[in-house]
């Protein structure tokens, strides 16, 4: 079995820079790793005909802190992945509470891996860049990838920040020529592939601005990008009716983002948005907890 991320996938990178003892050891558990979350480090060690050190040895190679916390990484690196695991006679639900329930494990799968793959010094270099830019520029191409650009400009605008959507590539082409260093492009993308989107962020970063991708690491367009928040979220696709949950993971960073930037902003914007909440039950009324624009 394979994880795409965490501790099993650290171990077949590790792999070929193992030595034999080590190698039989990270085999008996990729063998069985379901196993090998019960055993002790002796049951493991005598499974790999080898010694109790040996096994320290390769869970410390691993960024573990010791044989306790290398079996619970595993542990939740085994419970995320079941997460994403269907039947092939899986069926497309049809009734409207099996839809319902279907669709609420989704975003709660979804949220869950996002989570998993947070980066909260990312983040914080985020934040700090759209805190600091003259313009902010948010970019997404088709589907639920567009629709968050323009989430991002209404999250962004009420404390100050200078914000853009734009989800046509020949708009954002002539945006990206026109950047320059004190700037801000936001972009989010699935999978990271749209040649127009990267080439827009390799032109922006080219001229000073400063590219924060939400996307999948090690795709094209985060290594275009000046900082990654990474989302690799798996999906269902044999169910094309079912809408894709990537956007879930979309939104849970983008309102990190929003939250540390509405944060370090509150105390200058704060009067302003007392003024423009007054305005709002001006125009609508008086009503209980009444969000500020939403």
């Amino acid at each position: 079995m394979r994880i795409s991320l965490g501790i099993l996938n650290r171990m077949h990178v590790e792999l070929g820079k193992l030595n034999k003892a080590e190698r039989r050891v990270a085999d008996a558990v990729l063998a069985d790793p379901h196993a090998a979350t019960a055993m002790s480090i002796g049951e493991l060690a005598g499974t790999a005909a080898t010694s109790e050190p040996t096994v320290l040895r390769l869970v410390r190679k691993l960024g573990c802190g010791g044989f306790s916390d290398f079996k619970l990484r595993l542990s939740q690196d085994l419970a995320v992945n079941e997460m994403f695991v269907f039947s092939e006679s899986d069926a497309p639900p049809r009734a409207a509470a099996e839809v319902a329930e279907r669709v609420y494990y989704s975003a709660a799968q979804a949220l869950s891996h996002s989570f998993s793959q947070r980066d909260p010094e990312a983040l914080q270099a985020a934040a700090t860049a759209i805190l600091a830019a003259a313009r902010v520029f948010c970019f997404g191409i088709g589907g639920s990838s567009a629709n968050m650009a323009l989430e991002a400009t209404t999250r962004l605008f009420r404390y100050d920040v200078h914000a853009t959507a734009s989800s046509d590539h020949y708009h954002q082409r002539m945006i990206a020529g026109l950047c320059e260093p004190g700037d801000v492009i936001l972009v989010f993308s699935v999978t990271g592939q749209p040649p127009a989107l990267v080439e827009s962020a390799e032109i922006a970063r080219e001229l000073g601005a400063v590219v924060i991708a939400v996307t999948r690491p090690k795709s094209p367009l985060a290594r275009a990008s000046t900082l990654v928040l990474p989302l690799d979220i798996p999906d269902h696709q044999r169910h094309f009716q079912i809408p894709h949950r990537s956007r879930y993971g979309q939104l849970f960073i983008l309102d990190c983002l929003a939250t540390l930037v509405a944060t370090e902003r509150l105390s200058t914007s704060a009067e302003k948005l007392r003024g423009l909440r007054a305005l709002l039950l001006k125009m609508n009324g008086p009503t209980d907890e009444q969000p500020i624009g939403d």
